[in-house]
């Protein structure tokens, strides 16, 4: 606990936090552990008082409770959403609030923290928003963003239109805050088909970008971006192992040839800020997302809804395994199995990019892990087959996860090596960590362990020592991007042989097309898993 309030106080010296809490000895209680902490720390006793606290001052953080007199927090949140679309917001709310939760509006939040709150989860929760804030700041006081934008105001021969992206906020509240940086880097690359290189592109917003072009090109490269929206204007982002196809909207904005707009004036980004308001409101923006779930259903639910959601299905245990096979890429022939959760809705199911990282933020990750980890124990047990189980930092913070899976192996008779550890984004593991310490314990009792998404970013070689994993899993789109790029597959090749040097075997995930499962083979990946080969299943 010392080692993470050292590690918070570092990235919270800047940061000012409006804290909300109607109950005085629970407001008094966090708001001396915050000012401990944060350079500032107002607190107030309801929903009301704070909005007229954060019209008078932006906040750089706000914590809220969700049941309060005069405003509740659900109120608060989508008022405050309306002055500042990005604010990075914390609920800390009781267990009884689910129908708060089914009831509220359409936003954006960094975690929830049901209380009685554990302080452990508090200070972890705390320092991940923390350190997004200290890198927004960052962002935001960019000398070179300024400079950009004033550079295009004050050349006579630009025209300036925005790109906006449509539902940003709903894409970062299901995807997480990672999507951000994908997100720009996609609209980038989609403007400079339309010649408009990234000098001339000034990041206004998180979602919103200001792009100049010379005003005799203008009306030619509107009629290009129109024709491409009216043709289809899916843009599509690949992040993890999903395509989100999102889309844009634009506008132009207009400024008198008497105005002498030569500095990022306030009056000119009220002018921009209207346009940008207008162009959010439209109801024809929409947002795809390609994944087997009804869509209808899950536009019309909302982030914090689905917390409601999954506390229910915990509750009348209908959280529920799938089974995704896992193949000899030659032969076919199931290998073994990769455990997912689902939630069961009558005649459907709901996948877990709705309500695992909301459950995460809630700290029930652990919880429903467990549910579905002794339901696949059990059905898998009369079998021969390995399986895979995903397991995150969330869940390893203590030993009872640890000790739970060699409980559940002794209580369904499975041994050991049958059992497959998923490891998520081991490369940012600390090989001190315990989560590391855990891993090695149940590794030396014989489980066996795969990381997932190798090579997709860092590969650190020190864990890689450390944990000897049994298996690595390729992201398709390593594998789609060899597809067409040389270098790309040469460094595929590279990797694959080292790990069969190492008597590591390889899994190709992801697999959607014949080509894909091809290419697959003619690399030498030994297995492969995806809709293409067989969807997950919820019986064997």
């Amino acid at each position: 606990m010392l080692e993470m309030h050292k590690k918070l106080s570092s990235v919270t010296k800047n940061i000012s936090v409006l804290y909300v809490e109607d109950e005085k000895d629970t407001r008094e209680q966090y708001s001396n552990i915050f000012q401990l902490l944060y350079k500032e720390v107002k607190s107030v006793e309801n929903g009301e008082v704070a909005l007229e606290e954060y019209s008078r001052k932006r906040y750089d953080l706000v914590i809220t409770d969700l049941t309060m007199p005069k405003m509740n927090g659900v109120d608060l949140i989508g008022e405050i959403l309306k002055i500042n679309p990005t604010q990075h917001i914390i609920i800390m709310t009781a267990h009884n609030t689910s129908e708060n939760l089914r009831n509220s509006i359409e936003f954006q939040v960094d975690g929830i923290l049901l209380k009685p709150v554990v302080m452990d989860k508090l200070f972890h929760l705390l320092y991940k928003v923390s350190h997004l804030i200290e890198m927004d700041k960052k962002d935001d006081g960019d000398n070179e963003k300024d400079k950009k934008l004033s550079d295009l105001l004050e050349n006579s021969d630009q025209a300036l239109f925005l790109v906006v992206v449509d539902k940003f906020n709903e894409i970062v509240k299901r995807f997480g805050s990672e999507t951000k940086k994908f997100i720009i880097d996609s609209v980038k690359e989609h403007l400079s088909n339309f010649g408009i290189e990234d000098e001339n592109i000034v990041e206004l917003h998180n979602d919103v970008v200001i792009c100049g072009v010379n005003k005799r090109y203008l009306d030619k490269t509107l009629e290009a971006v129109q024709a491409f929206s009216d043709h289809n204007n899916n843009l599509i982002i690949r992040f993890n192992d999903l395509k989100i196809y999102i889309t844009l909207s634009y506008g132009v904005i207009l400024i008198k040839e008497s105005s002498s707009v030569t500095n990022l004036s306030e009056e000119f980004l009220l002018h921009v800020n209207s346009i940008v308001d207008n162009i959010r409101s439209d109801e024809n923006s929409n947002l795809v997302v390609k994944m087997d779930v009804d869509m209808e259903e899950a536009q019309k639910n909302n982030a914090l809804a689905w917390l409601g959601v999954t506390l229910e299905a915990l509750k009348q245990k209908t959280i529920v395994p799938f089974y995704q096979p896992i193949v000899d890429i030659n032969s076919i022939e199931i290998f073994s199995y990769e455990v997912f959760a689902r939630i069961k809705q009558e005649n459907k199911y709901i996948l877990p990019e709705f309500f695992i990282d909301l459950s995460e933020k809630a700290g029930i990750l652990e919880e429903i892990s467990q549910s579905v980890f002794k339901q696949s124990f059990e059905k898998l047990a009369p079998t021969e087959f390995p399986f895979h189980i995903n397991v995150s930092d969330a869940e390893w913070r203590n030993s009872a996860m640890k000790d739970y899976l060699v409980y559940l192996c002794s209580q369904y008779k499975v041994q050991y090596n049958r059992v497959i550890l998923d490891i998520v984004n081991y490369e940012l593991l600390k090989p001190s960590s315990h989560v590391v310490k855990s891993l090695v314990t149940l590794k030396e009792l014989g489980f066996k362990i795969a990381l997932k998404g190798f090579a997709t970013s860092n590969i650190n070689i020190e864990l890689l020592s450390i944990l000897q994993p049994e298996y690595i899993k390729i992201n398709q789109v390593l594998l789609q991007k060899s597809l067409t790029d040389s270098n790309m597959k040469k460094f595929l090749s590279f990797i694959l042989d080292y790990t069969k040097n190492e008597n590591i075997k390889s899994i190709l995930v992801g697999v959607e097309t014949a080509e894909m499962l091809e290419e697959g083979k003619s690399l030498g990946i030994q297995y492969a898993q995806g809709y293409f080969i067989k969807e997950p299943l919820n019986v064997l």
